[in-house]
């Protein structure tokens, strides 16, 4: 299963990629709502430009903030983090990015709200580069494709386990995270 966290934190990590889905940043918008974290970091993979959504290109960052805003959330507390990523391992890069913003700010403690079983990978290479600098990462999935207590019942759910157990094989084989991160809470 995907790790979860009732855990409280400095900040909330929204993992995206190239864009970032209506029910990650309402699952953080709730999460924030409820105290669990002061403030909400996007994060959002910076493609090259031609690999950019057309007519978004530089402005995407933007749209989020101002959107945020409109829901409610103080621009003070949004910061969206586009993480240059540049081949493989791609999580761990971001990883590696986001986690070096957040040491800049000395930050401490963050919720990783993640893509269902994709959770496992991500807060594994967070912790695992968190401890580096002293950042404690606890994880939160979002599941919006499944639902979490039956996803074995649904093909995009089948496939999302199946294919993230892959990855995260993969991720070990080639020592991108140590299973010592990937500990369950």
């Amino acid at each position: 299963m995907a790790p979860t966290s009732e855990e409280k934190a400095e900040v909330l990590i929204v993992e995206g990629n190239d864009v970032v889905k209506n029910g990650a940043l309402n699952t953080g918008m709730k999460l924030l709502s409820e105290g669990r974290a002061n403030r909400m970091v996007v994060v959002l993979h910076q493609s090259s430009k031609e690999g950019q959504v057309f007519a978004l290109q530089g402005k995407y960052a933007q749209l989020i903030t101002n959107e945020l805003e409109h829901l409610g959330l103080e621009k003070e507390k949004v910061q969206v983090i586009s993480a240059p990523i540049e081949g493989h391992p791609i999580t761990l890069s971001e990883a590696r990015f986001v986690v070096a913003k957040l040491s800049q700010n000395e930050v401490r403690s963050a919720i990783l709200l993640s893509n269902g079983f994709h959770t496992r990978r991500s807060v594994g290479v967070y912790r695992q580069e968190g401890t580096r600098v002293g950042l404690q990462v606890v994880p939160y999935p979002y599941f919006i494709e499944y639902k979490c207590n039956s996803w074995w019942h649904e093909t995009e759910g089948i496939s999302d386990f199946f294919s993230e157990s892959i990855k995260l094989t993969y991720y070990l084989v080639h020592g991108y995270v140590s299973i010592k991160f990937l500990r369950c809470l």
